[in-house]
């Protein structure tokens, strides 16, 4: 081919800068709804596309709390009264929950009939030496545990626990999605204009506790980063200034985060000409 029939263009990459968010910055709220207010725009110039491109979250919110999912009764043939049992707010992997409700069974029953039992093959049960049969009332705990179970019996098979706080959590901010005009959709029945999504699930396989069992996110506090690549594109009017902004963080039942103000994140928004 010809040389002198190649057209040569040249390509200008679109110029772009950061928004770097901290939500230790708000003005007020907590960290799962809260204001960044500053007597200026926090960003001025002529850009069309916003994107989430990294996140760093703090964790620091037990996955057992007291008062909301820590409570079970256990009910065990030939004990007199049901078995009041409720873990102290923590971190806890399901090996450690599991001792805590044998122990407290234990003590209650005024001998040592209950155990954790692990087989060969992996599979976990909690077992009644004596024989007796037992059961757990329906709850947040037990059917976290997976240990929930209408007849009684004297070996309880544990099988697929999960005790995460939340599956996932998504990051909102009505400002910065205002002119988004493709919408984002969910099988969920609530949904959202979201700037991310964290997924509560490492990127490599898991830990295991004393039971075999895997140590999934959430279970112990945790510092991690994560990067969006490609980042959500949203489209901004390149009129429009960034000024006050609202962030809100979302659980996987479409609830507003807002009780626990331990955790915290930090975001970076990358802003672009094209």
């Amino acid at each position: 081919m010809n040389d002198d029939r190649i057209q040569r263009v040249q390509i200008r990459q679109p110029a772009t800068a950061n928004l770097m968010v901290d939500s230790n910055d708000k003005s007020k709220g907590t960290w799962g709804n809260f204001t960044i207010n500053r007597a200026n725009s926090l960003l001025n110039g002529f850009f069309h596309r916003v994107g989430a491109t990294e996140i760093v979250l703090e964790w620091l919110e037990p996955n057992i709390v007291n008062g909301v999912n820590d409570a079970t009764v256990a009910t065990v043939v030939g004990t007199a009264a049901p078995i009041n049992i409720s873990l102290q707010t923590g971190f806890y992997t399901v090996a450690q929950a599991l001792n805590e409700i044998v122990f407290q069974m234990n003590t209650a029953i005024g001998a040592n009939n209950m155990e954790v039992v692990q087989f060969e093959g992996g599979s976990v049960a909690l077992n009644n030496t004596a024989n007796n049969a037992f059961s757990f009332s329906s709850t947040p705990l037990s059917n976290s545990l997976s240990i929930f179970s209408a007849t009684p019996a004297d070996t309880l098979y544990v099988i697929a626990p999960d005790l995460r706080p939340y599956r996932y959590i998504d990051f909102v901010s009505s400002q910065l999605t205002y002119n988004q005009k493709l919408k984002d959709a969910s099988t969920a029945p609530m949904v959202h204009d979201v700037l991310a999504r964290w997924y509560f699930a490492w990127d490599t396989p898991p830990s295991l506790d004393a039971l075999g069992f895997p140590i999934l996110m959430g279970y112990t506090p945790f510092v991690v980063r994560r990067t969006f690549s490609p980042a959500k594109q949203i489209r901004w009017e390149s009129n429009m200034p960034v000024g006050q902004i609202n962030f809100q963080v979302y659980d996987d039942a479409g609830a507003l985060i807002s009780t626990n103000d331990n955790n915290a994140f930090l975001m970076t928004l990358q802003v672009s000409e094209d």
